[in-house]
């Protein structure tokens, strides 16, 4: 007998357990078909810097759709990230009514040939940009190598008073640096380091007549380097001057 009332109360705390369920669902329902949890705020987190804000908020309106609970955050970060300058995007739901964006942008380092950019991180991205910063040329692959020299380069000459304007690297690893100047550097695909160290010692070494007019040093010797000026060529060995 006793084991029959046990099993009866159980019996009634599980449908009363199942009707609780139901009937919070029946409201939850309810209540997100009236919008009762529609997205009120929609908060951008930091600042931005780059990313056009007519655009972010053409996304957001066409994104954005549903409740706080319908809301998909995974659709939402694609669809943002697809924005120029957008790099990163974290979405998160913040009860009760909204949804906070942390947006990364990329930050640009030089323009990446003729249509792209490339980002401080050694990636291509697509972005429009006026800003005066450095032309990077070669294969997709080589944009963080690119970078790097650049980044080692840029150190170098600008001890020497000299700022990097272009760099290009060829399929085969070639490198190529033009300064603003109009001065165009051949360091090759080997000994990136020895050759931009010879070149510094040599150019620091020349007056400033000597560097009037120099168009173009190219390194891709093993002692001796070649300086041509506008019209004639000369090779200097190592040590020598102009």
């Amino acid at each position: 007998m006793f084991s029959d009332v046990a099993i009866m109360n159980r019996i009634a705390a599980w449908v009363a357990a199942i009707s609780m369920c139901a009937i919070g669902w029946s409201l939850f329902a309810w209540a997100n078909s009236k919008n009762v949890f529609a997205l009120r705020q929609i908060a951008v987190t930091a600042p931005l810097v780059e990313v056009d804000p007519g655009l972010l908020e053409s996304a957001i309106r066409t994104d954005l759709r549903g409740t706080f609970f319908t809301v998909a955050p995974h659709r939402v970060r694609i669809n943002l990230k697809k924005l120029p300058w957008v790099r990163e995007v974290v979405v998160q739901r913040r009860w009760p009514f909204a949804l906070d964006l942390k947006i990364e942008e990329y930050k640009a380092i030089g323009y990446w040939g003729d249509n792209e950019l490339l980002s401080d991180r050694g990636e291509i991205f697509r972005a429009s940009s006026r800003a005066p910063m450095p032309r990077f040329d070669g294969p997709p692959e080589s944009a963080l190598e690119a970078l790097v020299r650049y980044r080692e380069s840029k150190t170098a000459l600008a001890a020497v008073g000299l700022e990097i304007q272009s760099i290009a690297m060829s399929s085969r690893g070639a490198l190529t640096l033009g300064t603003r100047g109009g001065l165009v550097i051949e360091l090759g695909r080997e000994q990136f380091e020895q050759r931009l160290a010879r070149f510094i010692s040599v150019y620091s070494s020349w007056s400033s007549a000597q560097r009037e007019g120099v168009a173009r040093v190219d390194l891709r010797y093993k002692s001796a380097l070649t300086v041509s000026r506008i019209g004639t060529a000369s090779q200097l060995s190592q040590g020598n001057t102009l």
